[in-house]
């Protein structure tokens, strides 16, 4: 029968607790080409044609492969392709293996490992029964050297059980023969512990800047200690590097690692290995500090729950309104008053503020040098009253006022405007007539004031002659209208001016506002020349209003 040399690789990562030992990736012997002797006759009398050797490849592994005192290990036996059946075909899961395992070293013992559905499905005669993963436990003792070794392997089927272990053509029933799958093992018993983290005051949490300071036992003795930062396992990419003083007789030592900028944040673990075995502890990487509420925005009196993350371990968090931002950073603080919380292990924190002020545009939190605000968006149209006060509802009323126009109107029919009639007379006269009232509304509610004035042209005869209009003069009268009620006076023009360029009325700009309604007239008079040619005269008088 074949035999193969005897085979060990180094361990790997376990995790206890708060204080971790971790090494290499997992040892394993195999996969390995190896024989077993054992007679195949599943099913059979046990005469017959059945092989006495099983060639196969075979793997043997533990988890974890360094595992502390007290720590359960997981011990499995793989096959590649199983044994050659017998003469009789099986059905599926009518072999189930049994696998014994010795230990021996510092602790002493067997292990079973097993597979009860064996095999996966029916297996003809003389055919592979196909490969399989047999599993079994044991605890760690104290810390030494083991080794595990593939004692026996059982295929029990029902008719006819068969033991297979190393040597060749025989039944291992009785008196089975260590096989040559064999694998070492460590129980290692070292720790690491975290002593102090600068910038914070506990031992759970770090940030980018921190140095964590740290202490190991169980390590080689007077050996150079290194330090990185890895995910949760101990494993993944190494961030930061640390070191260490030498360890001692005993393989303690010290040492710290600086948290590097841009460190992977969340659940982290801090590595230190002495070269050939590592411990590790695991420790939180904060992020920059965060605030969320809820609700996110709501009038006076609303209660905020404010929920912060990534804030030092212990620390005192004060949690306040800020109005929007005006300048450099912080925000001015609102009226409200603060409240404080205090962040828990891991760098939460839950506080209730309530908010008041309506200028309030953010909810902030702040301890030390770390700052955070999450978006507050202010609403005036709610308002919770606390148990012995009372809040307000405010409205802005509004009214508009339409502006109108400064217009002036006239009496139906009084466009024409007759002189009372003279004769031609050797002596000059005075015709006499009269502008009925013009009725100007000033509706524009502002503080202009306005006036009316004329102009006129001379008087044409017909067949023939002219009055100059120099000869018509007026008296002016300027009154308010009827009912009305004014916010101003409005004045009449000069008496017995001559009419054309004249004012008949006026009212003044007021800054405390003009309007009202007024009513202007006047009395004419015409100066008639003697000898003046006889016929009839016209001329046309405009009154302007601006």
């Amino acid at each position: 029968m074949k035999r193969i040399p005897r085979r060990a690789l180094a361990g790997a990562a376990v995790a206890l607790a708060a204080v971790v030992a971790v090494q290499a990736p997992a040892a394993a012997y195999g996969p390995t080409a190896n024989s077993l002797g054992c007679r195949i006759y599943f099913s059979d009398t046990g005469a017959g044609s059945s092989p006495t050797t099983w060639a196969d490849t075979f793997t043997l592994t533990q988890s974890p492969a360094s595992p502390q005192p007290g720590q359960v290990v997981t011990v499995s036996f793989t096959v590649a392709d199983g044994s050659t059946n017998g003469p009789v075909p099986l059905t599926a899961g009518s072999v189930p293996v049994a696998v014994t395992v010795g230990v021996t070293g510092s602790q002493t013992g067997t292990v079973t490992l097993n597979q009860p559905n064996y095999p996966s499905g029916a297996v003809a005669a003389q055919a592979k029964l196909g490969g399989f993963t047999a599993t079994g436990t044991f605890t760690a003792g104290s810390a030494g050297a083991l080794t595990l070794t593939v004692k026996q392997v059982k295929f029990a089927n029902a008719t006819a059980s068969t033991y297979c272990s190393n040597a060749g053509d025989r039944d291992h029933k009785a008196a089975p023969e260590d096989t040559t799958i064999v694998q070492a093992v460590t129980v290692f018993n070292g720790g690491a512990t975290i002593s102090s983290i600068t910038g914070q005051t506990g031992t759970t949490a770090a940030r980018a800047g921190d140095t964590i300071n740290y202490s190991v036992t169980g390590l080689a003795a007077n050996a150079a200690l290194t330090a990185s930062l890895r995910d949760s396992s101990g494993g993944g990419t190494a961030e930061g590097s640390g070191t260490g003083t030498s360890t001692d007789a005993s393989g303690a030592g010290t040492g710290s690692i600086a948290v590097p900028a841009g460190a992977t944040t969340g659940s982290r673990t801090v590595v230190v290995s002495d070269g050939s075995n590592s411990v590790s502890v695991p420790v939180t990487i904060l992020g920059a500090p965060k605030v969320s509420i809820s609700p996110g925005g709501g009038g006076a009196g609303t209660a905020v729950t404010v929920t912060g993350t990534d804030w030092n371990p212990g620390s005192t968090v004060t949690v306040g309104g800020f109005k929007a931002l005006t300048g450099a950073p912080p925000p001015p603080a609102t009226s409200d008053p603060v409240v404080t919380a205090t962040a828990s292990a891991t760098g939460g924190f839950t506080a209730t503020f309530t908010v008041n002020d309506t200028t309030t545009a953010y909810i902030g939190a702040s301890a030390g040098a770390l700052f955070a605000t999450a978006n507050w968006t202010a609403s005036a149209d709610s308002c919770t009253a606390p148990a012995a006060g009372k809040c307000d509802l405010a409205y802005e009323l509004t009214q508009t006022v339409n502006a109108g126009a400064l217009a002036m109107s006239r009496g139906t029919g009084s466009s024409n405007i007759a002189f009372d009639g003279v004769s031609v007379s050797t002596s000059a006269q005075t015709a006499t007539g009269a502008l009925p009232a013009i009725n100007v509304t000033d509706l524009r509610g502002g503080t202009y004031g306005w006036s009316l004035t004329a102009a006129v042209t001379d008087f044409t005869g017909v067949p023939i002659g002219t009055i100059g209009r120099d000869a018509l003069t007026w008296k002016p009268a300027c009154t308010a209208h009827a009912g009305a009620t004014n916010a101003v006076a409005a004045a009449p023009g000069a008496a017995d001016a001559k009419v054309n360029q004249a004012t008949l009325c006026s009212a003044p700009a007021e800054t405390d506002g003009t309007g009202g309604s007024f009513d202007a007239s006047a009395e004419l008079a015409l100066a008639v020349p003697a000898n003046q040619f006889a016929g009839t005269y016209t001329a046309t008088l405009t009154i302007t209003l601006s």
